[in-house]
This record gives structure tokens, sequence and C-alpha cells, in this order.
């Protein structure tokens, strides 16, 4: 009998051990999960990333947020990066390239290992975050959201919706790894589609100035990603009210804001879809060992008020394929 006890003892003490040696299951505290996003057009991230873990079957009790929102200022964001490092989060979530980059600097600068979700960015392999996508190896894993990929095609989509397009204006970011992944891809594919385009680097007060100064009806405007480029989504949006130009963006939020079509995964699908990735962590796994997904979903939206509002041709046959924002306009269908 004693011998048996002793056995139940030991066995008690290993699982123990092991289950609190795991980010998340120390005794009686909640996992404590750092956030990090550079600014408010991302919030929509870490509300699909809360609804996702609440979808599988977390609680306030088990997880502790602490976010923090540099408001698109880097500087803030490298304070923000440094706060939050010392507080020994168990596992961080980063909301876009930019944070995940400035992260894994200041991770590899101080030897320190955290498990890291990155809650959708483009090319992460090629911005040095993994080492492979099936096994990315070292402590970031998360999801690619294939935007700088689907560069091309998205080019491709708005010179196919709006078939008379002369000129594409084409806005991106010289001081942003992935917009200039980007454009390189929108080149390659302008040259394959006979299509002309001037890139406009959004970096620059020059580019909205030239914009407003060149923009003409014929022409069409080219969104890349940039956390810049989308704080400027209210202006861009206006531009083309104004000058009646055609634009395509990346994100649904960009059509609801105004912009006649986008082509990509939201924020919100991004951030909940990254929450598997957290839970996976949270149980033991290790990220490096979790492959990288793509979007579990691409959506094509048209915003049919911004659509009537433009007066131009379109292609009807494309236009059935896409989810409607303001459908009450012709009674078309919502998303």
């Amino acid at each position: 009998m004693k011998t048996k006890w002793y056995f139940f003892f030991l066995t008690t003490v290993a699982v123990s051990a092991i289950l609190y040696a795991f980010p998340g299951f120390k005794a009686n505290e909640p996992a404590e999960i750092g956030v990090l996003m550079i600014g408010e057009n991302r919030l929509e991230k870490f509300t699909g990333l809360e609804n996702g873990l609440k979808d599988l079957g977390y609680s306030n009790k088990e997880i502790h947020f602490t976010v923090k929102n540099a408001r698109d200022d880097e500087e803030l964001l490298d304070k923000q990066i440094e706060d939050l490092l010392q507080t020994a989060p168990d596992l961080i979530v980063t909301l876009g390239a930019i944070e995940s980059q400035r992260l894994k600097a200041e991770l590899d600068k101080k030897k320190i290992t955290i498990p890291v979700v990155f809650a959708g960015l483009a090319a992460p392999k090629e911005l040095g975050l993994i080492k492979d996508y099936k096994s990315p190896g070292g402590m970031f894993t998360g999801i690619n959201n294939y935007h700088a990929s689907i560069s091309g095609k998205r080019l491709e989509m708005l010179t196919s919706l709006v078939p008379n397009i002369k000129k594409v204006h084409v806005i991106y970011d010289s001081k942003i790894d992935v917009s200039k992944i980007s454009l390189k891809e929108t080149r390659i594919a302008a040259n394959a589609l006979g299509v002309e385009i001037a890139p406009c680097d959004a970096s620059s007060k020059e580019c909205m100035d030239r914009l407003w100064r060149t923009g003409k009806q014929g022409e069409a405007i080219l969104i890349l990603p940039s956390f810049r480029i989308e704080s400027l989504t209210e202006d861009i949006v206006k531009l083309t009210e104004e000058k009646k130009i055609p634009a395509m963006g990346l994100y649904d939020f960009e059509v609801e804001m105004g912009l006649l079509a986008s082509y990509g995964s939201s924020f919100h699908s991004q951030g909940y879809q990254a929450a598997r990735f957290v839970s996976l962590i949270l149980q033991g796994n290790k990220p490096g060992e979790l492959p990288v997904e793509l979007p579990d979903g691409i959506r094509f939206v048209v915003n049919q008020q911004t659509k009537d509002a433009l007066g131009i041709r379109y292609n009807e046959d494309l236009l059935k394929l896409a989810e409607l924002v303001h459908p009450d306009v012709q009674g078309g269908r919502n998303p």
C-alpha cells in the first residue's frame, strides 16, 4: 500500500511540474498575454482574437491581456515593447508586420525567449521572422495574411472590375518592408497585364498632394500594405469621391469607409484565426513547431453606394462574385 501511494505521489508531482512549466498553467493565475498594435485601425484584430479565444472556451479568469496601442507612433511602439518585455508575459500577440519586426529585434537584442503569435502579416519568411512555413523554428508563428503575394491579383481584379482604366496609382510605403515587397509583385503583374502604374510613396506628404493635383477620371488607385496607409484611409476616400476615381484596398473596413472595393482577409478573421495558435501554445506546444497558416478566407468586397456614385462602367460578371456593403441602394445582398 505504501508503495502505491509513493508512486501516486511521484506521478502527481511530475504532472504538476509539467503543467506549471507551460505558460498559462500557473497556479491560480491567468495566462498573461501581451498585445502589440501600431494603431487604432488594427483594433478589430484584437476583437477577433478575443472572440476566437472565447469560442475556444477561455474565460477572463484564465487569460489577462495587456494591450499596447502605439497610435501610429513608431517611437512609442518601441517604448511600449520595452515596457511589455519588463512584465515578462507568457505570450505576445502582434497585430501586424511592424509590431512583429520591432519586437523580434528587441527580443534578439536582449536574448529573451517569449512565444509570439503574429495575427496576420505578409511574407513572414521574407521578413526574417521564421525559417520555414511548415517548421517556423524559433519563437514566432501565426497567420501569413498573404497580402504581399496577392498584390498582383488585386491589380488584376481592379483592372478587370473597371475595364476602361488607363493608369493605376499604386500607393505604397518605402519605409515598410512588406509594402516594398508588395510593390515588386505589383510591378510584375502590371507588366504581364500591360497596365501602366504610377507608384506613390505614402511615407512622403508629396504622395497625397500629387494625387490631389494630378488624379483624374479614367485612372484608379491600388493600395498596398502599410500601417501608415491604413491611417490615410479617410483621406484616400475623400480623394476618390471628389475625383471620381475607383480604388482597390486590402480590407473590408476600407470599403465600409467608402473605397470601391477590397480583396483580402479581414482584420477580424486574422485575429480570430490567431486564437488557435494562442490556445495551442498555452497548452504547451512550441511556436517553432506550429506551421504558419494562410488565411481561412479571402473576401472580395464592393461598396454598392460608391459603385453607383462613381458613374463608370463595370464588369458585371465580376460584380456578381462580390460581397456588397450598403446593398440597400439597389437591393443587393449583405456580406
